[in-house]
């Protein structure tokens, strides 16, 4: 869709971000990566690919996600992973345009020129519904799962930054998911990428 673009979204926890990345994706003909990245990064790191499926935004594993299963690495094969999930973004970015579901994404390309930086939201009683509702579990265990994983996805950004970024911050643009619905989202976000690719594309 004419120049070469990166978007990285990043999001909260049952917002739907990576739904929207994934209809946008289709909608724009460009690839989204999400967790192969963490798989992409485990083969390249020699990880065994199964003893990370719990491994997940989540430095200090505080909790274990049930929905991903429990993660048997340690700090050291964490530190060595993130690096190399960082470089693959690297590359990606070097070689097509693609949309990119938090990994710290927005911060390892924060310097690149054709990087847009999206945040998706919305409010807490709207994401505990969206949990209970996909998972078929309690109002109190989706509010926990929500908070958890919130406090999870801050931990990641803010100790692999050293304190510098969250992904709540430094945003080209922030999107309320309930306002918008996953459409109105994406016609956003395309209409943003092509304002973007237009300008870039000028003398």
């Amino acid at each position: 869709m004419g120049k070469h673009f990166v978007l990285t979204i990043s999001r909260e926890f049952g917002a739907e971000g990576h739904e929207i990345g994934k209809v946008l994706s289709e909608r724009l003909g460009v690839k989204l990566y999400d967790k192969e990245l963490l798989a992409r990064a485990a083969a390249k790191s020699g990880v065994d690919v199964n003893s990370v499926c719990g491994y997940d935004e989540n430095v200090e594993r505080r909790f274990m996600d049930p929905y991903l299963g429990n993660g048997r690495i340690n700090s050291a094969q964490e530190d060595k992973l993130f690096h190399q999930e960082a470089q693959i973004m690297r590359d990606l970015y070097a070689k097509e345009s693609c949309i990119i579901i938090g990994r710290l994404s927005d911060y390892v390309l924060h310097d690149e020129p054709d990087v847009l930086s999206v945040f998706i939201y919305a409010p807490e009683s709207f994401r505990i519904d969206n949990i209970m509702k996909k998972h078929h579990i309690s109002a109190k265990e989706a509010k926990k799962l929500v908070r958890k994983m919130d406090a999870a996805r801050d931990n990641y950004y803010r100790f692999y930054s050293m304190g510098k970024w969250s992904h709540k911050k430094k945003k080209d643009l922030t999107i309320n998911r309930e306002t918008f619905g996953i459409e109105g989202c994406v016609k956003i976000l395309e209409a943003m990428i092509r304002t973007k690719t237009r300008r870039s594309n000028r003398p």
